[in-house]
């Protein structure tokens, strides 16, 4: 598959005009990373946007206490990277790759060339941001309301980013008791009581 048609899956490049993939194509940088390594780093500078070709990353945030959060898993194709680009200054979290993962990468003052030449990119990428903003209120009035919900939330909403990125097995998630303890901070006591609640009355929480 060429630049350009890896360029035309992804979100941010919706409509947008031939010209512009094709300038785009022309500077991103190709990466690849295997799972675990770091695209980027919360609280480091950094001007590059990570358009996701293949793999999956892990986005998570260290708050108080220094203890790590996961606030999403994202599959390709997506972008990851853009709240630096467009405010300037340091990283809000660290995405890490949890398989094998590539990306076509963008330097800020290219991006802002193009699109200003393009400005589809700008609005799609304005709706991309309020999507997220969407999911994570839904996250916290989940997480406020009860564990059942939290729950529900967590594992919905992966397999829902599964499903979306075209995988076979979308239907298996990768989280075990740790990775749950972990998106909605409580024990594994009160995880496992929320799954043996959900096990035996699925109906409820569809």
């Amino acid at each position: 598959m060429s630049v350009a048609e890896k360029l035309r899956q992804n979100p941010l490049f919706a409509g947008a005009g031939e010209e512009a993939i094709r300038e785009v194509a022309r500077v991103a940088v190709a990466y690849q990373y295997a799972p675990g390594e770091v695209l980027l780093t919360q609280d480091r500078g950094g001007e590059l946007l990570h358009l996701l070709t293949s793999g999956a990353v892990r986005i998570s945030r260290l708050g108080s206490g220094q203890l790590e959060r996961t606030v999403s898993e994202l599959y390709a194709p997506d972008l990851v990277g853009e709240t630096a680009l467009l405010l300037g200054g340091e990283r809000s979290a660290t995405v890490t790759a949890t398989m094998p993962t590539t990306t076509l990468a963008l330097h800020r003052p290219h991006l802002e060339v193009i699109a200003r030449r393009d400005p589809t990119l700008l609005w799609n990428l304005a709706s991309i941001l309020a999507q997220r903003v969407c999911d994570l209120n839904d996250e916290l009035i989940a997480a406020g309301h009860s564990t059942d919900a939290a729950l529900v939330h967590v594992v919905s909403g992966l397999y829902a980013q599964r499903l979306k990125a075209g995988l076979a097995d979308a239907h298996i998630l990768p989280l075990g008791y740790a990775e749950l303890m972990e998106r909605m901070a409580t024990s594994r006591e009160t995880v496992s009581r929320s799954l043996k609640r959900f096990q035996t009355r699925p109906a409820q929480y569809e």
